[in-house]
């Protein structure tokens, strides 16, 4: 999310600051808040932000504006309720579908169906190009050596064959690894938001 766009959502859930002074407090904090930089912008990280402030204690009510007036003291930021977690959330999701639109409408995102038929094309073009080499191969090496043709070709394809498998059987393990990778951030995210919601009733 822009420094602009993150100074307008903390001020929504009250912590109210302008986008020069949001930007000066992520350059003191650089190293807990990194900035990621997308073209001409730098885009920080809405929930980590909200969370460093909310344990800022710099940033903290003041202690006496509870006890010395009668009032019982203000809760800390941090733990402000569902309402303020719900908009950060909200502005962080809507800030991710933004980068995403972007990057699609930049071609930097390509569909899955469209990498999936490529690779079945591009394994097709392979096994057919192998199958090429095997005939000329075949003919080349029974000439220069004597062998039976036939016996030849039928030993190059099965090697081409076997070839073929191996790479197949490498590129479904590694997308396979790379799904369970996922499937394990989208576990990780789903309990954390269980145990959000849980934590507000």
């Amino acid at each position: 999310m822009s420094i602009t766009d993150a100074a307008a959502a903390l001020a929504e859930t009250g912590d109210a600051v302008d986008r020069s002074t949001l930007s000066r407090y992520l350059k003191q904090h650089a190293e807990a808040l990194p900035l990621k930089r997308a073209g001409q912008s730098n885009l920080v990280e809405l929930g980590a932000l909200m969370a460093h402030r909310g344990e800022n204690i710099r940033l903290r009510n003041p202690v006496h504006t509870g006890s010395a007036l009668g009032r019982p003291p203000a809760p800390s930021r941090r733990f402000a309720g569902s309402q303020s977690d719900g908009i950060a959330r909200k502005a962080n999701a809507d800030a991710e579908m933004k980068e995403m639109d972007l990057a699609h409408r930049r071609r930097h995102l390509t569909v899955t169906g469209e990498v999936d038929r490529a690779g079945r094309e591009a394994l097709a073009l392979m096994q057919s190009a192998f199958d090429r080499a095997v005939e000329s191969e075949a003919a080349s090496l029974s000439v220069r050596y004597g062998w039976d043709e036939r016996t030849v070709r039928l030993a190059l394809k099965t090697f081409s064959k076997r070839g073929v498998e191996v790479f197949h059987r490498e590129i479904l393990q590694r997308l396979d690894a790379m799904r369970r990778v996922r499937e394990a951030d989208g576990d990780a995210v789903a309990l954390d938001e269980a145990a959000n919601g849980a934590g507000l009733q």
